[in-house]
């Protein structure tokens, strides 16, 4: 579990720890504090989202601990709800050990949505394995994030900015894992993205991720009402 308090995620990885590299994790981006001018308080329904899924959602895949994972986009009820935290948990239904993502939302005030919200994927991720997986891509748009600016500040919260260190023997099993991160942040135009959303994809049996970003503006008071105070 990854908990990182009341400040907005920014991105998400997936990726390989443990001595040989063999179990799965879910590395969270984060901005380093909560800026002044937004509220955050936690999601009354609980501190990570268990909602129940249909199988179709479920994909088959070749992994040791488990042998499927849950495909369905996971996203708070209200607008205003951003992640917090996340974590990779796997249950058992009958015979099958099923990978799910879970994320803790956190609603935010003082703001507000400034346009539809967006999901992206990794820049090499086409298209999507199995049914489920291609009716749901065609509700979703892929953004093409334009190049790094030489001037961007590095404000990864990362310990290791570029990624964890990988062992050799890691190699085999990082081709059923894609581990690129989805990151947005302040520095991207035009202002606050932060993350309100997510999915786990399998592709031809790799597991990535797909990232739901939502762009935040300060609400400011209306002038009336400091005129009138």
């Amino acid at each position: 579990m990854v908990d990182v308090g009341k400040r907005p995620v920014t991105g998400l990885r997936l990726y390989l720890e443990g001595k040989r590299s063999n179990r799965l994790a879910i590395h969270v981006q984060h901005l380093s504090s909560l800026p002044k001018i937004f509220q955050l308080e936690d999601d009354p329904n609980g501190n990570f989202r268990r909602d129940p899924y249909d199988r179709k959602y479920y994909e088959k895949v070749q992994w040791k601990n488990f042998s499927h994972v849950c495909t369905a986009p996971v996203e708070a009820d209200e607008d205003h709800s951003i992640v917090t935290g996340a974590q990779l948990q796997v249950e058992n239904y009958g015979i099958k050990n099923i990978l799910f993502l879970r994320l803790r939302f956190s609603t935010v005030f003082s703001a507000a949505i400034v346009k539809r919200p967006e999901w992206d994927g990794s820049p090499g991720l086409a298209h999507k394995s199995g049914l489920i997986s291609t009716l749901i891509s065609h509700h979703f748009t892929t953004v093409q994030k334009p190049p790094p600016r030489p001037a961007d500040v590095n404000i990864n919260s990362a310990v290791y900015p570029g990624g964890p260190p990988v062992p050799i023997q890691a190699s085999k099993l990082r081709k059923f894992v894609d581990t690129t991160e989805m990151v947005r942040g302040p520095q991207e135009t035009p202002g606050y993205w932060v993350v309100s959303g997510a999915r786990l994809v399998v592709e031809k049996g790799r597991i990535s991720l797909r990232v739901k970003y939502s762009l935040l503006t300060v609400i400011l008071p209306d002038e009336e009402e400091l005129e009138g105070q």
